[in-house]
């Protein structure tokens, strides 16, 4: 009978734990926006342009022979 006592207290405090970490959770606005994070992640990004720079012999033509 002891140890039905002992677990319940034990569970009520992880309950009260818990609780306790929800409750400075939702203050702290980590629970606050669910949804755009995860679209983030799946939008694409902006065209990266190239940087100025010399260009390169386009590789199809052949090279001139002097």
């Amino acid at each position: 009978m002891s140890m039905l006592f002992l677990f319940t207290g034990i569970a009520l405090a992880i309950f009260a734990i818990a609780v306790a970490l929800l409750i400075l959770l939702i203050r702290s606005g980590q629970l606050d926006d669910l949804d755009t994070p995860p679209l983030r992640l799946l939008a694409d990004d902006p065209p990266v342009e190239a940087p100025p720079g010399p260009t390169r012999p386009d590789s199809r033509t052949p090279p001139h022979d002097q």
